[in-house]
């Protein structure tokens, strides 16, 4: 006997009933891998982070400015292999309503620092001799479709220039991010460019930088070239507060509050939901088959093919919503990369993720066909026959 052909016909002998479940299966394991997916992706941002860059900031807030004579001082500390400053712009492309992040840094050794920007030699060098260069990632050029030799105008918002006229950028490279910890929705341009127009009063703005990126010499740890650094500024002008890359991105993260749980809560729910709902179809489908179960029983066959039947048909229907679930989350991953921008770098649904997904459209289907399968394995033929007439 072919059961496999035998759950296909009662699968669909109501197809409107199937294609609900299926349906909210697919729902259901969407919003697991896509929930799931955040938080895997912030974990690896803070995961791979490097090991041999700090990063300083004002004790006081982020959003204060350090002095840009702190450059000197950081960089004649031991253990200091290069510091450069990164100050955040805050502009808005084109309109008021346009907003992605923008970032004035010390061009000439943003890639020494942060070997993660996948860029040309050519790009590299054209982005390093024009004052108003600029470099975007991937994400923000499908985004917006931007290109190499594109002008790219920003309104200043934290930095308004004087004439109110519009900043403009040169795009000179798109780059790519080796790794989650650098995202690819972020402009990054020249701070002598930002500096010089404060300084001729051609813009408005505080002057400094956000923070400083510091990257160490081989053989010092994190912990104490950023101890001496906060000692060393313990007095003022302005004191510091250092940590290593990880520790920075995972302030951000805490920002969020206790965003795994929350989200985490709401995956379960929706599953509990979903196996509830798989339990009823197929409850409902055992009470609609009595008779031509207890036809089979009466021809020989065993208790245990209706029972293996009522599993069979259940992991049908999860899996199937399953496969729909996944092939949403995968499919959708570049949409919802651009969307959270820098808010979550490099949104990924990873492989464990579908691993997982792929679990639990096992474990649901066989819930919801255990209840009928064990009704069916415990009653005999003409009970079936009797309570299906």
């Amino acid at each position: 006997m072919n059961l496999g052909r035998l759950v296909r016909r009662h699968a669909w002998s109501h197809p409107v009933r199937a294609a609900l479940t299926v349906g909210a299966v697919a729902v259901a394991i969407f919003l697991f891998c896509f929930l799931r997916s955040i938080v895997t992706s912030l974990d690896a941002a803070v995961s791979q982070s490097a090991s041999n860059r700090i990063i300083t900031a004002s004790a006081v807030s982020l959003f204060q400015s350090l002095p840009s004579a702190y450059k000197g001082a950081i960089g004649a500390i031991d253990g200091v292999d290069s510091v450069s400053r990164m100050a955040w712009f805050g502009g808005r492309y084109k309109s008021e309503e346009n907003f992605f992040a923008q970032f004035a840094c010390d061009a000439e050794i943003l890639f020494e620092q942060y070997p993660e920007l996948l860029l040309s030699d050519e790009q590299k060098k054209a982005f390093i001799d024009d004052k108003r260069g600029a470099i975007i990632g991937i994400g923000l050029a499908e985004k917006w479709g931007l290109k190499v030799g594109d002008t790219v105008p920003l309104i200043g918002t934290i930095y308004p220039r004087a004439d109110l006229r519009m900043w403009e950028f040169n795009i000179h490279g798109i780059y790519r991010s080796a790794r989650a910890n650098v995202d690819e929705m972020t402009m990054y341009f020249h701070f002598h460019y930002l500096d010089e127009s404060l300084e001729r009063g051609e813009a408005m703005g505080p002057r400094g930088t956000s923070v400083y990126l510091i990257r160490l010499e081989d053989g010092y740890r994190g912990e104490d070239v950023a101890y001496a650094i906060d000692a060393y500024y313990e007095g003022g002008p302005q004191r510091t507060r250092t940590q290593s890359e990880a520790a920075f991105q995972a302030d951000f993260v805490n920002m969020l509050g206790n965003l795994p749980t929350f989200l985490g809560m709401i995956g379960a729910a929706v599953l509990i939901a979903i196996v509830f709902g798989i339990v009823n179809t197929m409850t409902i489908a055992a009470r609609e088959r009595l008779r031509s179960m207890g036809i089979l029983q009466a021809l020989g066959f065993s208790t245990s093919v209706p029972a293996r039947l009522y599993l069979m048909e259940s992991c049908a229907f999860a899996l199937s919503g399953g496969l729909v679930g996944a092939g949403i989350a995968y499919f959708t991953q570049d949409t919802f990369r651009k969307l959270f921008g820098t808010q979550i770098p490099v949104f990924t649904v990873e492989t464990d993720t579908y691993l997982w997904a792929a679990v639990i459209c096992v474990v649901t289907g066989l819930i919801g066909g255990a209840v009928p399968a064990w009704r069916a394995a415990r009653m005999r033929a003409v009970d079936q026959l009797r309570r299906g007439i």
